[in-house]
This record gives C-alpha cells, structure tokens and sequence, in this order.
C-alpha cells in the first residue's frame, strides 16, 4: 500500500518539482489549487520509485486518484496504484485524464482501462498573444468593452503584493455580496475557504496576481500560477459586476503584465455552467483541452 500523506504547505518543493515537468497543460497538476481545495477532497499524496501519487475524495464520494507523474516506468507505477486500490477495497479510477494521457496508459496496458470524457471538465486554453492583443473581427466586442472602460473609469493595474492582499479580500466580500452571500450556499462556501487559503499563503504558493484599482479601490483582481514551461493557469478572477467591462480588462491585463512569457494561458474549466461556458467560448480558445475518468475493467 502506498504510504499517502496529507498535503501541506512545506510539501510544495517535493509537488512541484513533479509539476514543473507537466507536459499536458492541465489546470489538476498547479501546487496552489491542489492546497487551496483539499479540504474539499481530502486530497493526499506519496512519493515512491520517481513517481507522484495523488489521491482524493471524488465527486461521488469514492476515492480517485491523479495521473502519476514521474520518468521512470509508467506501467509499474499504474500497477502500483492498482495495488494499493486493491488493498483499499476501492476501484482503480483515474480522474482528470486527458486525451494524450491515456494514450500513453493504452500504449502499456492496452485495453484494460476505460475512458470517458466529460464536457464539464474541458479546459479552455488560449493564445497568450490573442488574448493580449485582442487583435482581429473576433475581438471587437472585446475591444468596445476595453475602450468603454477606460473612457469612464479612472484605473491603475498593479501586482498582487502582501499590501493590497486585505484589499482584494474586501472585494471577495463585496462579489460573495453580489452573489447572495458565501456562507451559504456550499460551493461558494468552499470557494471561499480555497480563496482565503490563496491570498493566507500567496507568496509561499508561488501565485502571481494582479489587480486593478478603479476609482481609488481595487475592484478586480486575479491570480494564477505557472503549469510547465508553456502554459500559465489563472485560478482565480473576479470583478464587481457593476464595473462595466471590469472582467474584461482584467482579464486583459493580466494576460499582458503576467503571461507574455508563455505561449498559452488556460483558464480552466467551466464546471457545466452555461453562462460561464459562453464567457470562455466568446475569448476563441486556441485548445479545448478535453478530459475525463479512465477506471480499470
């Protein structure tokens, strides 16, 4: 049996060092979204002959597990996941499994796992120059909004840093506000736990946030971290609702003072929710990264 251990803040350099070689571009393999939501999946993890293991609580209340990562042999480490289903009593069930990643599970154990994809957990990946420049057709709503922004608000963007933390907590307040209350309804609930969380351990995570002050008052904010060498994930953006064109520009933004090293920038999932799902189809994502579960036969 694996030997799984809940995940802490001093955790992060042995995680990461795993991360830091993730080839897939998925928002599941980012340090600071694993910590800032384990309370809400219990989520652990063991290190054993070069491979990560992550194990966590699903959906349904059964116990899954990540995609291990590590250079060593990729079959050995699938059966040692079996194995320590096994001795848990438990299903072998993959979660957040990508196209490309179960290729490489077919192409060592070939017809012994299922995969089903799930339209609720794609991820939506952008050209960083795209949402940038917001150049061409496509965009012009985008740019209408941007320059209706600016004609009628006064705004500064700056860096996320420990002195304006308190700030962007007080607008958390005010949208959880817009929103009916975060206390409440559960998911917001646990959104706001993962937040506090973010902002308690901001620098210690290696997050990268920035904000806009409009009017005197930081009124937008948003955050992420890097997911590999290509592709910078944003966890988190939120604005007043009030502020016409705020998500726009913050969005905006940010991808320009904070993703230009990278090629893409993935804004992850949209959780099913039809209104959040056309906002991320409006941006034109360069990759709908598709997802799913893959469960041995």
């Amino acid at each position: 049996m694996l030997d799984f251990k809940p995940i802490t803040i001093d955790d992060k350099e042995i995680i990461q060092g795993f991360f830091d070689k993730n080839v897939f571009g998925n928002c599941d393999f980012s340090f600071a979204n694993i910590f800032s939501w384990k309370h809400l999946y219990n989520t652990t993890f063991a290190v054993e002959d070069g491979f990560l293991y992550i194990r966590f609580q699903a959906r349904d209340d059964l116990p899954g597990y990540l995609f291990p990562l590590g250079a060593g042999d990729l079959k050995k480490a699938l059966e040692c996941l079996s194995q320590d289903a096994k001795e848990r009593i438990a299903p072998v069930h993959l979660y957040a499994v990508t196209q490309k990643m179960f290729d490489f599970i077919e192409e060592i154990m070939p017809g012994q796992f299922s995969y089903e994809k799930e339209r609720d957990w794609y991820e939506y990946i952008y050209s960083s120059e795209d949402l940038i420049s917001l150049v061409g057709k496509k965009y012009q709503a985008k740019r209408n909004h941007i320059n209706k922004f600016k004609r009628t608000y006064q705004w500064e963007y700056l860096p996320i840093t420990r002195e304006i933390i308190p700030d962007c907590l007080k607008l958390y307040e005010r949208w959880c506000a817009e929103n009916g209350g975060c206390n409440t309804e559960q998911t917001l609930v646990e959104e706001r736990i993962a937040t506090e969380k973010a902002f308690h351990y901001f620098e210690k995570l290696g997050l990268i946030g920035g904000a806009l002050r409009i009017n005197g008052e930081i009124l937008a904010y948003s955050y992420g971290q890097s997911l590999g060498k290509d592709v910078f994930g944003v966890h988190a953006e939120k604005c007043l609702y009030e502020i016409d064109g705020g998500f726009t520009m913050i969005n905006q933004q940010f991808a320009e003072h904070n993703c230009a090293a990278y090629p893409y920038i993935n804004r992850e999932e949209d959780l099913g929710l039809e209104s959040l799902r056309k906002a991320k189809m409006s941006y034109q994502p360069a990759i709908l990264l598709e997802k799913g579960s893959a469960w041995m036969k």
